[in-house]
């Protein structure tokens, strides 16, 4: 039985950069980040999917294992997947999403994660495409404030889809990274992209109508509490001139 490392340290002292893993880290500039921790070899497909919901838009983190057998020892449990490169993207990102893969027989989607909108966004928009959406499946873990895919302001989602969804967006096995090959990627893969990149679009919509609607409040407040504070000038003051001169030439 592979034991897999228990940290980034670990790995780090245990194994050698582009021989046993590869790290892809690209800082846009964006509030939204990306992330595959468990790529490559872990995890088939989770990488392609994140590189492709990531575009050009939004930064991306993208961890694979690539030695030819044995990746399982890779595979950092996400609740200890602590690295220095993530931290710093996440620190100034306002939401995290990340793509995990889980094993399972049935083509599900498993939704969690501390920012609850985005959530229900996906949720919806994931069952009218067709997908079977369920939640995490540890709900707990999924919304644990200290896992890294929550660590942002507006916190993060975590979408775990099993491998039988995965095998089921791609032509030939999930084995010998045969499922890197873009042209064995079929339309679901196109399909899933497509609404999760809209969710995050129909998501930062929102967060922008919520903005607007705050600071007409805040506009249509202010004078009302400096009124009450005594901080606008009283009409009878007829302008600001001084009541002693009323009256006079």
């Amino acid at each position: 039985m592979i034991v897999p490392y228990q940290d980034y340290t670990e790995l780090v002292l245990k194994a050698q950069k582009d021989l046993d893993y590869r790290l892809n880290v690209v800082d846009r500039g964006a509030d939204y980040t990306i992330t595959a921790i468990h790529g490559g070899g872990i995890d088939p497909l989770t990488s392609e999917l994140a590189v492709a919901i990531a575009g050009e838009e939004y930064n991306l983190y993208d961890f694979r294992g690539i030695r030819p057998q044995g990746n399982e020892e890779l595979r950092i449990p996400a609740h200890r997947f602590d690295e220095m490169r993530l931290r710093q993207l996440l620190r100034h990102s306002r939401l995290a999403l990340s793509v995990l893969g889980v094993e399972g027989t049935e083509e599900v989607v498993h939704l969690g994660g501390r920012n609850r909108r985005l959530v229900r966004i996906l949720r919806q928009r994931l069952t009218e495409a067709g997908f079977v959406v369920r939640g995490p499946l540890g709900p707990g873990a999924a919304h644990d404030p200290t896992r890294f895919v929550n660590w942002p302001a507006e916190g993060g989602v975590q979408l775990e889809l099993t491998r039988a969804l995965r095998q089921k967006m791609v032509t030939g096995p999930l084995a010998d990274f045969l499922w890197e090959d873009a042209q064995r990627w079929n339309e679901l893969f196109g399909a899933f992209t497509v609404v999760v990149r809209g969710a995050l679009m129909e998501y930062q919509a929102q967060m922008r109508a919520d903005l607007g609607v705050a600071l007409r409040r805040f506009e249509e407040t202010t004078p009302k509490v400096r009124k009450a504070l005594g901080l606008e000038p009283d009409e009878r003051d007829n302008g600001g001139s001084s009541p002693g001169l009323k009256g006079h030439t």
